[in-house]
């Protein structure tokens, strides 16, 4: 069996498969991970990483041992395309690496990152251990100019714009310009309007500008150009517009969505070749369409992704995933303070963060 990336969904297979393998009913099977990273940073911890809230060590999980705790080995590497003809997974370097069942949690990539006039100036937060090149941007940021001189832009309106925005401001100072841009027409659009309200009032009152219906096409070291021509200054502008699949599976020749994501069936498997598994946000559900592509929904789908791999090794019938409803969703306001949506619930503050940390580190302590 072979894990492709480190996501939400294969952290948790992991652990169950060194559980697996201690047991005397365990499956007999080897297993491969192909990770790009040594440490997997957890995504939820992001933004208080960037605001200096969170160490490194405090966000993210050592690979290596959790693959040597499920008798497996890990290889280092990125995948760059999927060959399922030849059952094989081929890497950066040429390697190629072989699999009987293959299951992908690589996550998504950033739309318009690769354009030409973007990706020279552009920071991108995926894959997420760049977040440790853009922590030291701001850093460098502080150091090298007075609070009133530091200029920001984040592209993307969605959640991880709006924390990313707001981390910034909490790194860079109070006196310090963060602009926040959306190509739509209005900024958080998942989410009900009275959350919105609350959620835009928190950026003018930390007097982060926002900008809408714009988009950006060229990004310079001291600016980035709109769409209308207008110029925003930055000296760090970060990429966080919409979310597309990775590349490697542009040429596999298995059906994909509009934004180059795996379709996949109730079981998490490929819609037309049942040895190719996905979780997260790289796979799209042919009967759940419209899931968000949140962290969430990843963690939920790690215990049917694993009852379907052991149903693939076993010749039998796998389970099936219904995707829940709605979820808890807090965000990080960057000055140890969140906003929660709950089922209509709205609520800010000081405690609704310590719950959101408290969440975070639960979920972390299962993998150390």
């Amino acid at each position: 069996m072979l894990l492709v990336g480190g996501g939400h969904a294969h952290l948790e297979i992991l652990r169950r498969c060194a559980e697996d393998k201690r047991s005397k009913d365990g499956a007999d099977f080897d297993l491969t991970v192909v990770s790009p990273v040594p440490r997997q940073v957890y995504s939820g911890m992001v933004p208080g990483f960037l605001a200096g809230t969170y160490t490194l060590d405090e966000i993210s999980i050592e690979v290596a041992p959790l693959v040597a705790r499920a008798e497996g080995t890990l290889i280092e590497g990125s995948a760059v395309a999927l060959d399922p003809v030849r059952q094989v997974v081929r890497l950066h370097d040429g390697r190629e690496v072989g699999y009987d069942l293959v299951s992908f949690a690589v996550g998504s990539t950033t739309a318009g990152i690769d354009h030409e006039e973007v990706a020279a100036g552009a920071v991108p937060v995926k894959p997420l251990d760049r977040v440790i090149d853009l922590k030291a941007r701001l850093e460098s940021l502080v150091r090298e100019r007075p609070e009133p001189e530091r200029r920001a832009a984040v592209v993307g309106g969605g959640a991880a714009g709006y924390e990313v925005a707001l981390a910034i401001r909490s790194a860079l100072g109070n006196a310090a310009q963060v602009h926040l841009i959306e190509r739509g027409p209005r900024l958080l659009a998942e989410y009900p309007e009275h959350f919105r309200k609350k959620a835009l009032a928190v950026l003018a009152e930390k007097r982060i500008e926002t900008v809408t219906s714009e988009s950006v096409g060229k990004v310079l070291p001291d600016r980035a150009i709109l769409s209308s021509g207008r110029a925003i200054p930055s000296n760090l502008t970060v990429w966080l517009a919409g979310a597309v699949g990775w590349p490697l599976f542009r040429d596999a020749g298995l059906p994909l969505d509009e934004r180059g994501f795996l379709l996949l069936d109730d079981s998490l498997r490929s819609v037309a070749d049942p040895k190719v598994f996905a979780a997260g946000d790289c796979g799209t559900m042919v009967n759940f369409p419209q899931t968000p592509k949140a962290g969430v929904y990843a963690v939920r789908q790690a215990p049917i992704l694993w009852e379907s791999l052991r149903a693939g090794l076993r010749g039998e019938e796998p389970p099936r995933y219904r995707p829940q409803t709605g979820f808890l969703s807090i965000l990080n306001l960057g000055d140890g303070r969140a906003l929660m949506h709950w089922k209509g619930l709205v609520v800010k503050g000081r405690a609704v963060f310590r719950l959101k940390d408290w969440i975070d580190r639960r979920f972390l302590a299962k993998y150390r």
